[in-house]
């Protein structure tokens, strides 16, 4: 297998809702909701969120989005982020939106690392490793 892109599609009960915690206070950028689905093109991965319903009919799969956040967890998203203070920034801005950050970010085994949240329990891992930021770029 030889991806070209990553997509990945998650499951959200409320499409308004998600709408305001990834564009209004993550700040991501997207066109909208249009047919019960919402894009966000991030750094080498697109992300549809999708609604519940229209979720259904894509996977044959009812009842995938929980209505209790805490139980949603069925993967982690990581993302490499540019500075410990960033990692920081974000995850106050997650838990500010209406996503949860359960503990404060730190070190684990040599990156600094923090976890939130979204509204609908998915989680998202945000990972500075200063060696890895620090290496040149292989040419």
């Amino acid at each position: 297998m030889k991806p070209k892109t990553t997509v990945v599609s998650l499951p959200v009960v409320d499409l308004d809702r998600s709408l305001r915690f990834y564009r209004d206070g993550l700040g991501l950028t997207t066109d909208g909701i249009d047919d019960g689905i919402m894009l966000f093109e991030l750094p080498n991965l697109s992300l549809f969120l999708v609604g519940r319903d229209e979720f259904a009919k894509y996977s044959g799969r009812a009842g995938v989005a929980p209505r209790d956040p805490s139980a949603a967890a069925g993967c982690i998203i990581s993302c490499a982020i540019g500075s410990q203070q960033e990692v920081d920034d974000i995850l106050v801005r997650a838990a500010a939106a209406g996503g949860s950050a359960p503990q404060p970010a730190g070190d684990h085994d040599g990156s600094y690392t923090g976890y939130f949240t979204d509204p609908d329990g998915h989680v998202w891992e945000l990972v500075f490793n200063a060696h890895t930021e620090a290496a040149p770029s292989p040419t």
